[in-house]
């Protein structure tokens, strides 16, 4: 768990200094997208797998579905309020477009 706080910590601090270049940056989204995707894919495998995680997907229940809309609605209100609190978006946007 330490190693995954550290990462974070140094990657805020990287992308507060600016040190890393503008045009790293849209590589580095797209890297974001492909560790996504790679992610949930070795997610599904894990499920799919896994019989008695399988099986049990039909008993979860009611509670488990809405834990989980719960949890994506908020984790996008919060992204959201955080990127329009703390990140001017159209400066950035203009600085994108301008190089």
């Amino acid at each position: 768990m330490k190693i995954l706080i550290l990462s974070l910590l140094i990657g805020i601090l990287l992308g507060s200094f600016k040190i890393i270049p503008n045009k790293y940056l849209k590589l580095n989204s797209k890297f974001q997208l492909f560790a996504l995707i790679l992610l949930l894919f070795s997610m599904g495998i894990s499920i799919g797998s896994n019989k008695e995680m399988f099986n049990s997907i039909n008993t979860l229940g009611l509670q488990a579905i809405s834990f989980s809309i719960m949890t994506i609605i908020f984790s996008t209100l919060v992204l959201y309020l955080i990127t329009n609190l703390f990140f001017n978006t159209k400066e950035f946007q203009k600085e994108d477009t301008e190089k």
